[in-house]
Formats: C-alpha cells, structure tokens, sequence
C-alpha cells in the first residue's frame, strides 16, 4: 500500500487510488476472468476499502470497462511513440511500426488481453467488440488520414481502419491460442503478414 504523504493534492491521492484499484482489477481478471472476479479480492490486492472503491466505481462492470479502456489507451500511447521515433514523411514506415508494435503488445499481455476480449470460457459472458467506436481503430483511422497525396483509390481511412483493425485482432487471437514453444517466431511472421495486408488494401509502396 502507498504511504500517504502530508500535503499532497487530494485528487491526486484519489487518482493513486483508482490506479492502485485497476492495476489489482487487471491481475485478478487475468488469473480469474471477469465473470469470477471479487471486488473484494480486488480491494483487498490494491490495499484499499470497499467503501473508497465505491467512489470511484460503481459496479463489477464499472469496474471492467475502465480496465478495458485503459487497456486500449496506454498501448495507443506507445503505438504513437514509436510512430513518432520515425520521420514525419515516411507515412509506410509510420504505418508498419503502428502495426507492429499493436502485435508485440498484445503478445506481452496475452492473459489479459484474451480475458478482456472474451475468449476465455469464465468470460464467456463478456465481450469487447471491434467497432467504429474503439479508441485504438479511431488512432489508426487518424494516422492513415496523416497520409501526405493519397492515391484516387486510396480506401476510405474509416473503413480501412476497422477492417484492417479486424484483421489485426483476428490474427492476434488465433496467434495466442497457438500452443508453440516458438510464439515469438510466430509473432514475427505475423507482424509482417498484417503489415503486408494493410499496405497492399491502403495501396501504398513499401
């Protein structure tokens, strides 16, 4: 449990909490699906009262869908950190390296991914949709607007976010439940393969 220093902003203190609260949500969820998890058993690992967990959240699924959306917006942030280590006109590498990196994430935190996606049989209940909608397709739907004199047939960036999108997330569940000593191998290849698609459906030259 953190020590509460004197002094410090008191929405800072709640902040720290509710950060205290999802990380302890996110390791439960991993090891014992949504469907399974306690709220006391969440509090209980962030070291924290139920009654501090009710101010900031009001339910189980309160609870989930903030998990969920913190899951989708830290990987963004990385995703557009490795975007920006590449030159702003080179739009293909800035696409592949977007890709690329969402395959490695999702590979790194195969637990909770897969839980928070429902395709685990104690989550059957619970599931996360590919739509419009998601923070993650609307960053990859922004970067490809980045595109500096798309062709005339260039797909629309809407569309070819969410499909391309859809393919990726495919990919990425059917590489997690591919029982293989070499899955790092297999990442690779499936790292390249997406990027291949989307350059091929987006019309541009590697």
């Amino acid at each position: 449990m953190r020590r509460i220093t004197p002094g410090r902003p008191r929405t800072e203190l709640a902040e720290e909490r509710r950060a205290d609260l999802l990380d302890a949500a996110e390791g439960v969820f991993a090891e014992r699906g949504i469907d399974a998890a306690r709220i006391d058993e969440i509090t209980g690992r962030a070291g924290v009262a139920i009654g501090t967990c009710c101010l900031h959240f009001s339910s189980e699924r309160d609870i989930m869908l903030a998990v969920q959306a913190r899951f989708v917006d830290r990987p963004v942030e990385r995703q557009y950190a490795a975007v920006q280590n590449l030159p702003a006109d080179d739009w293909t590498g800035r696409v592949g390296a977007w890709l690329s990196d969402a395959v490695r994430i999702s590979v790194e935190h195969a637990e909770l991914h897969d839980v928070l996606h429902g395709h685990t049989p104690v989550n059957a209940t619970t599931e996360t949709q590919v739509s419009p909608e998601s923070a993650h397709v609307e960053a990859f739907r922004r970067l490809i607007t980045e595109r500096p004199d798309p062709p005339a047939d260039a797909p629309n960036p809407a569309m070819a976010a969410l499909l391309i999108y859809s393919a990726w997330d495919g990919g990425t569940h059917a590489l997690l439940h591919h029982e293989a000593d070499d899955i790092d191998r297999l990442a690779d290849g499936l790292r390249a393969d997406i990027a291949g698609l989307a350059h091929r459906y987006l019309r541009s030259e590697r």
